[in-house]
């Protein structure tokens, strides 16, 4: 008598994402003091089963000015109408600025990658997500 036995892998994990919404045109970047465009970011974190994501949390976004490459984060809620597709105006205002990597100190412990806008620990020499030098 043979007996048979299936098995059940299931994939399953927690990791970080990030997913480009759109390009906002006619910002006042905070470090060119100048008008520019940029591309707005939303990074969170997420449980996936079989890939599919199931729940997700610390939902962020982020603007990376496309002169300087500055990134500012923007609240929950101006991300939220831009992702819906009811974007309003970005002012100057609602720029807050990210620590960049360019002088940032020691002795802080996350640092942003300037690529891909993750919040990574400043010991890292490239970004564990993008590879991007640091």
């Amino acid at each position: 008598m043979k007996v048979k036995y299936m098995f059940f892998i299931g994939v399953f994990g927690i990791e970080n994402k990030q997913k480009e919404i759109c390009e906002v045109n006619q910002v006042q970047c905070k470090n060119c003091e100048g008008i520019s465009s940029g591309k707005l970011y939303k990074t969170f974190q997420c449980f996936h089963f079989f890939f599919i994501p199931i729940i997700k949390w610390n939902e962020e976004y982020y603007l990376k000015c496309n002169s300087c490459r500055n990134i500012f984060r923007i609240s929950s809620e101006k991300g939220g109408n831009f992702e819906k597709g009811m974007g309003e105006e970005l002012t100057y205002w609602d720029l807050e600025e990210v620590k960049n990597n360019y002088g940032s100190d020691a002795t802080e412990d996350k640092i942003i990658c300037q690529s891909c806008g993750a919040s990574i620990d400043n010991k890292y020499k490239y970004c564990p997500y993008c590879g991007n030098k640091m």
